[in-house]
């Protein structure tokens, strides 16, 4: 007969756990004896960044680091502000059953707040950190393609639909720009709070590599003329990710983090302090992957040949839906404000569920807010700020995975008696189900002919439950078409228990090729 069996490898990503816990980093910072002593504390500032993580056996090993910025005003000054800098390491093992080395992590690291205590010649500190951790496992599957014999073989294709990945990598845009100190402001004397947050703008796939555009925006809040000012920038940069092997126009994804943001002032032709060299290191986390629809060899049987057929069990993820959902927050904030100096904003999310026709998503938006009240004093603002969406969802299948991806766009504010705050949150949700299928493994030939010739002309089949007509010409080595034409079935109708099927007898003497 002579069955070949066509094969493909398939890249197939799959959620093996996922974990949120929290961690206490404590440290101290020593006051200098030539540093002005402390009145009081304006505001603790904290930014997390993860060092590295290790998957071992059902274990995820984090090891980050927390850098404290302290402002305080000094005894006997009104205007002029003080900065002190700490940085503390951390490490944080984290449970999740099922993971293994090899697999791929995505971990968030955020705080949740931070408490301090002035004490002598010291400030003792504690920051809460939520770690939000996702490992997931880009496995190659071998399924197979296509199976080609003589006109005596059946075969029984099923779709799925699934995330198919071709390729993931990290590597690390360096943004070096010059800021200028605009003359309507007064020069830089010192430095008080310098912040850098990345935005993407778009993500193209090209053929090998992935295309990010993005922005670094820049925020400095300095001393100059014995008040504070301001000076926010967005700098426009463009990154590669090479990526061997993708192909245009796939879909592409990145995560943007600040490793390393640094700043030197330097004086103009004037010699005043206006000039800001910049040196911003931002790590990219690329992923270039499809949604795939394809067909898939799960049985096959022949009406001339009795054939050995061993089969095994493979499981994916499969894609039922994608739903994309945008939504309006508003937030109206009761601080005194005169000017706005920067807002960092932080949009987690919390819980996501079926529920009905809906998916419900819960999201937490937390906000710190730098500004200068009626008396020209810079304040720090901190809260959080729960949100509750319903995504509406028409299908019926309630037994999914949810996965849920959630940021904060287009960030804006109006500056009246009030502060007022809006944003649009938008989510992607998509819809999974572990499927598993019969796959076929290998395929041995007999040379043991089908002998129909004792069988008798018509059998009547009663239909079962659970039977197909696949299943049922299967059995009797016939074809699903042969039982539509003696029956006079449309190939669109759906069996039902208790259905009398007719099962004819057709004799094919043609051996030649067994």
């Amino acid at each position: 007969m002579s069955i070949e069996i066509i094969k493909d490898l398939i890249k197939v990503e799959e959620v093996k756990g996922t974990e949120e816990v929290q961690t206490m980093v404590e440290t101290e910072i020593y006051l200098n004896t030539n540093k002005q002593e402390i009145d009081s504390i304006l505001w603790v500032e904290g930014r997390t960044e993860v060092l590295n993580t290790n998957i071992f056996k059902d274990k995820l090993l984090v090891n980050g680091r927390v850098k404290f910025n302290i402002v305080y005003r000094g005894l006997d000054e009104e205007k002029n502000l003080h900065t002190l800098e700490t940085s503390k390491d951390f490490k944080e093992e984290i449970d999740i059953e099922g993971i293994a080395e090899g697999m791929e992590c995505d971990i968030k690291a955020s705080i949740d707040h931070i408490e301090y205590d002035l004490g002598e010649n010291r400030i003792d500190l504690q920051a809460l950190l939520n770690l939000n951790a996702k490992v997931e496992e880009t496995k190659e599957l071998e399924v197979v393609h296509e199976i080609q014999g003589d006109k005596g073989l059946q075969i029984l294709e099923e779709d799925i639909t699934y995330k198919e990945v071709y390729g993931r990598d990290i590597s690390y845009a360096n943004v070096k720009e010059e800021i200028v100190v605009a003359g309507d402001k007064p020069p830089i004397e010192k430095v008080v709070r310098f912040s850098v947050h990345p935005r993407e703008l778009q993500t193209l796939v090209a053929e090998d590599r992935l295309i990010v555009s993005a922005e670094a925006n820049v925020s400095l809040i300095y001393l100059g003329d014995n008040k504070i000012n301001y000076i926010r920038e967005s700098i426009p940069f463009n990154h590669f990710v090479e990526l061997p092997g993708v192909e245009k126009d796939s879909l592409g994804e990145v995560k943007l983090e600040v490793v390393e943001g640094l700043y030197e002032i330097m004086e103009d032709e004037m010699g005043d302090l206006r000039h800001i060299d910049l040196d911003i290191n931002i790590r990219v986390e690329g992923k270039v992957y499809d949604y795939m629809t394809r067909p898939l060899v799960v049985d096959l049987y022949s009406t001339k040949e009795e054939l050995n057929i061993e089969k095994e069990d493979i499981t994916i993820l499969e894609n039922v839906d994608i739903l994309s959902e945008e939504e309006d927050l508003k937030l109206e904030l009761e601080v005194d404000a005169l000017e706005v100096l920067d807002i960092k904003d932080d949009f987690n999310l919390i819980d996501y569920r079926i529920l009905g026709d809906e998916i419900v998503v819960e999201s937490l938006l937390s906000l710190e807010l730098f500004y200068l009240n009626g008396r020209g004093e810079v304040r720090h603002y901190m809260d959080h700020f729960p949100f509750k969406s319903n995504i509406y969802y028409s299908g019926s299948d309630r037994d999914l995975e949810l996965d849920v991806r959630a940021k904060l766009a287009d960030l804006d504010y109006e500056l009246t008696d009030q502060l007022s705050l809006k944003a649009i949150a938008k989510y992607d949700v998509y819809l999974n189900r572990e499927r598993t299928i019969e796959s076929i493994k290998e395929i041995e030939e007999t040379g043991q002919v089908i002998d129909l010739s004792n069988r008798p002309s018509i059998i009547v089949y009663i239909v079962q439950k659970g039977d197909k007509l696949w299943d049922i010409a299967k059995r009797y080595k016939t074809t699903v078409e042969d039982i539509l034409s003696s029956n006079n079935l449309d190939p669109a109708y759906e069996i039902q228990v208790g259905d009398k099927i007719i099962i004819e007898k057709f004799l094919d003497n043609d051996f030649e090729n067994m």
